[in-house]
């Protein structure tokens, strides 16, 4: 006698379990401990202004005096457990906040890098442009441009490269 197959009926599966898996609550977990390593590396004074409830304000004082990695890796567990009582959408917002803050000064360097590199790279063009631009420091400028050519194509130390990407970095700064 053949064994008869079990038959399914759609209504079975109608409870569907809406807590979230495993693999997602060590994926928030992960998170809140990563929010917790950002918001410590800000340092001590954002930690203590940031309103804070008091145990998750000295976790994160702590961390930078663990230097043991397994020592480092529990409490970092721990503050991801004390991360879990509190709202953290003001410590994500002061994260936040600060990494777009360093990506601003990051592009605003590179773009006075940018600069210093084409007036070496003989843009005459930009270099007007900036001397007119500037007229008080246009003649700096125009020496300092000058100057750092010929270490490049003489093959000195940066001297005047150098001083040119400060005052670039100056002028840009100011407007």
């Amino acid at each position: 006698m053949a064994k008869k197959k079990p038959t399914y009926h759609p209504s079975e599966f109608d409870e569907i379990d809406d807590r979230p898996s495993r693999s997602q609550l060590k994926r928030d977990m992960t998170a809140l401990q990563q929010l917790g390593a950002d918001l410590a590396a800000l340092g001590d004074k954002v930690v203590k202004e940031a309103d804070l409830p008091p145990d998750v304000e000295e976790a994160l004082l702590l961390i930078k005096t663990i230097t043991k990695h397994e020592a480092r890796r529990r409490h970092m567990q721990y503050v991801g457990k004390l991360m879990r009582t509190f709202d953290t959408t003001h410590a994500r917002e002061l994260v936040e906040s600060a990494q777009l803050g360093h990506a601003v000064r990051t592009k605003a360097f590179r773009h006075v890098e940018d600069l210093r590199d084409r007036l070496v790279d003989g843009d005459d063009d930009l270099l007007q442009e900036l001397f007119d631009a500037h007229p008080g420091e246009g003649q700096r400028l125009r020496q300092l441009t000058l100057g750092a050519r010929r270490e490049k194509a003489n093959g000195k130390p940066p001297k005047d490269t150098r001083a040119l990407f400060r005052l670039l970095r100056d002028l840009e700064g100011g407007e």
